[in-house]
């Protein structure tokens, strides 16, 4: 089988799950979208587990770096959109110089995560923005086991 197809068959088949498993069951607060952009995220990077670390490193940090611009304009802001956007400018320098640690070297990711995160929440560190991060790291495994599925499947190693 020709290895897209494959890959096709086994995101189509992971993520037909990944939707039903989180909007079948709202008390767990998957975030859908969140999952599917790690899932893109890992295959922006290459793939492999190289590409599933990073896709994870990289998600994670935009999301941190977001929930702290987030929670200091909420202490000091003061409703001012120049201190937001000010923080904002802070983060994005801080998650490209970030870049220079391997792991965390898909600048890509991080934008993704902090957009995730301010998408999704725009708020603190309780349980269900927290589950924003859970719903990045299972979007990027599925992303990993689609493609071991995908190159079993069409006989690729």
């Amino acid at each position: 089988m020709d290895l897209l197809v494959a890959l096709g068959i086994s995101i189509g088949v992971l993520i037909a799950g990944w939707v039903y498993v989180a909007l079948a069951m709202p008390d767990l607060h998957l975030v859908v979208w969140a999952g599917v952009i790690a899932w893109g995220t890992f295959y922006a990077t290459g793939g492999g587990m190289a590409g599933l670390q990073k896709a994870i490193a990289s998600n994670l940090s935009g999301n941190l770096w977001a929930a702290v611009a987030l929670l200091v304009f909420a202490k000091v802001g003061g409703g001012n959109v120049a201190v937001l956007a000010a923080l904002v400018g802070v983060i994005s320098v801080v998650m490209c110089v970030q870049a220079k640690v391997a792991i965390l070297s898909f600048i890509p990711g991080a934008f993704l995560g902090a957009g995730t995160w301010v998408g999704a929440s725009g708020g603190g560190l309780d349980a269900p923005n927290l589950m924003i991060c859970v719903s990045l790291v299972a979007g990027a495994v599925l992303g990993y086991a689609s493609e071991v599925v995908g190159k079993k499947m069409a006989g690729a190693s």
